[in-house]
């Protein structure tokens, strides 16, 4: 997982450090219906990329997001 998922999981989310591994499930890191709203919004803002809650819940695991978030900001 890149350090910059990881800094928004952390920072903006404040979800466990402890928990948030590539093989962690969304449920598991501590992700409600709210964290995925706020989560599309960062990357949006952030990132410039549009990543809707469905698509960040269609992820599954951590790594998933990460890489479905890189693919995005590549523009594929």
């Amino acid at each position: 997982m890149t350090s910059d998922l990881t800094r928004i999981l952390i920072d903006d989310l404040r979800l466990p450090a402890e928990r948030l591994t590539d093989d962690t499930t969304l449920d598991d890191a501590g992700f409600d219906s709210l964290a995925l709203v706020e989560l599309s919004v960062l990357l949006g803002d952030r990132y410039g990329i549009d990543v809707n809650d469905d698509a960040i819940r269609g992820a599954a695991t951590l790594g998933r997001l990460d890489l479905l978030i890189a693919a995005k900001r590549s523009g594929r």
